[in-house]
Parts: C-alpha cells; structure tokens; sequence
C-alpha cells in the first residue's frame, strides 16, 4: 500500500462522532434536515475539522444491507469532507428507502440535502 495516500481519501479516527455525548448534542442543539431518504442533523461547533456520525438502524435491512448504506454514506463524506465548514458536525440517519439506493443516488441525495444549505455537493 501507498503512504504518501492523499489525506482527503482517508477516514481518520478524529473526524468520526464515536461518543454517545457528541451524538446526543448534535441531535439536540443541531439543525435538522429532512430528505426523502435520510435526515440529517447539523451542528456546527468549534472544532477544526467536521465529523460525521451514522445511525441505521435494523429497519434499513439486515446488517449486510446496513453496512452497505454506511459504507455509501461515508463514502460521500470522504469525497466531501474538503468542501465542508470546519466545524461541521453530521449526524446521519438513515430511513428504510435508503436500503435500495446504489452509491451514485446516496451520493447525489446527500449533496442535494446537504448543498442548499452548506454548499456541499456531490
């Protein structure tokens, strides 16, 4: 494997909501945006780098559907996290339509719910 991997192609453990606190926060100070697939919950804060978290529960489909719509939602952060506000804290749930989504329309349904509102787009 490359080291000299591009860091914007990574997936750090610093950019990543982990705690219960941190989702608990942005769930209740957070901006919430509605799509027909997902709902997002935005809080910006002062840290220097955005964060992502991700909810999908069993209601999205068995864990191997479960771990493909994370895979697809981390994806989109990953090839996004450069054009988001330092500070941006994502939490991302996802609704049961988004268990027959392909990458490319995650992709495109994030962009259009997080673009109109923080110039993110896919």
């Amino acid at each position: 494997m490359n080291d000299i991997a591009p860091q914007h192609g990574k997936f750090p453990r610093a950019t990543r909501l982990t705690c219960k606190s941190d989702f608990q926060r942005v769930f209740a100070r957070g901006k919430k945006v509605w799509g027909r697939v997902f709902v997002c919950y935005v809080l910006m804060d002062g840290t220097d780098v955005p964060r992502l978290g991700l909810v999908v529960s069993r209601k999205v489909g068995n864990a191997v559907t479960r771990n493909r719509v994370k895979r697809h939602i981390r994806e989109f952060f990953r090839q996004n996290r450069h054009r988001m506000p330092p500070g941006m804290q994502l939490v991302v749930v996802a609704r049961a339509a988004s268990a027959a989504l392909s990458g490319n329309a995650c992709m495109q349904e994030l962009g259009r719910m997080l673009g109109s509102h923080y110039g993110v787009d896919a």
